[in-house]
């Protein structure tokens, strides 16, 4: 055997010996960091918002010492108007970031449950077919149980294809390509001790659509007060139109802003209570199994209960779980409303 053959085989030993390719570990927090920098949706936001910014800057060197009021108005309006999309197009992707990473990490749950749920009726349909050749039961009742089988196996495999296609779309949202990843157990979030007062007064002082509104209605002023010199009375009195209809949007536009927040921030606090509701409901479940187990610890009760009552506490966790991502959505919503930068209420948490 010569030289190179034996370096081959030492090669293909080599490769072998190594150990499969693990799944590498994703927090909610990493995955949001990840979509910032690599989401395709986002990338383009951020080249149209350079894009503004660029077109910005040369109109403004180009009307450096004989621009007017309103094309100084103009210009900051059309900057904001770029930068406000920018935001909205990144709290859109990082909310579905977390809507996606916390959904599959739900699924997952979701699949062990009904696993044992399925393991469950597979147990009852062997002991019913075992009751049957002893003429226990009717064969109607052995299909009965026979049908529950297949639709608790058909149940599970349904979602573990959904799981497979929400993992796919998900890596695609954060251009991971091939990469395994492996979703972390998703952590209480945070709770965000916020006044309601206090969440309005920062969306007043912060909100790029009531900014816009703002230069609207100054806009509007400027063209009604130049109307006013050299215009002809049609065309004052609807400048002066114009002018109280930009009053009212501006004041429209707080009002809604206003309603958007109080309603964010009952949605929060209704989360919250939620998931202090289902801690309940899993604590109750966490007993009833133990007590279920010490039973047939004891020969009282039998495997296939014992399966039954795990699956409801796996259901109780996914419940929890569940009020944990409602209340991670409550928390970013309410954010985007007070203009803060989307996913810090994550990555603070975290």
């Amino acid at each position: 055997m010569n030289f190179k053959k034996v370096s081959i085989i030492i090669l293909i030993i080599f490769i072998f010996a190594l150990p499969l390719q693990a799944a590498e570990a994703l927090t909610l927090a990493e995955a949001i960091d990840i979509a910032k920098n690599e989401n395709f949706n986002l990338k383009l936001a951020e080249i149209n918002y350079q894009k503004a910014k660029i077109n910005q800057q040369a109109l403004e060197l180009q009307n450096k010492y004989n621009y007017t009021e309103t094309q100084k108005l103009e210009i900051n309006k059309n900057y904001l108007s770029s930068e406000k999309n920018y935001q909205d197009s990144e709290a859109n992707v990082i909310k579905s970031i977390i809507s996606q990473y916390t959904g599959l990490w739900l699924k997952q749950k979701e699949i062990e449950a009904q696993r044992l749920t399925t393991k469950a009726e597979e147990r009852l349909y062997n002991e019913m077919q075992a009751r049957f050749e002893l003429a226990q039961i009717s064969q109607l009742d052995l299909l009965d149980q026979s049908n529950n089988y297949k639709q608790a196996n058909n149940s599970l495999e349904n979602l573990q294809d959904n799981y497979q296609l929400s993992l796919v779309e998900f890596k695609t949202d954060l251009n991971l390509g091939d990469e395994k990843i492996k979703i972390n157990e998703l952590a209480e979030p945070k709770l965000w001790t916020i006044s309601e007062e206090e969440a309005i007064e920062k969306a007043l002082k912060n909100s790029y659509s009531i900014k816009i509104a703002e230069f609207d209605y100054q806009l509007a002023k400027e063209q009604y007060n130049k109307n006013k010199i050299d215009s002809a009375q049609a065309q004052q009195r609807t400048a002066a139109m114009d002018l109280k209809a930009a009053e009212i949007t501006l004041a429209k536009t707080k009002k809604e802003l206003i309603n958007s927040v109080i309603k964010a921030y009952l949605t929060l606090t209704q989360a919250e209570k939620n998931i202090n509701l289902m801690k309940d409901n899993l604590k109750k479940s966490q007993t009833q199994y133990n007590q279920i187990k010490r039973q047939f610890e004891l020969g009282s009760v039998t495997q296939t209960t014992v399966l039954q009552y795990e699956s409801t506490l796996l259901d109780s966790q996914y419940q929890l779980k569940n009020a944990y991502l409602n209340y991670y959505l409550a928390k970013e919503n309410l954010a985007d409303l007070l203009n803060m930068e989307p996913g810090v209420t994550i990555n603070v948490q975290e």
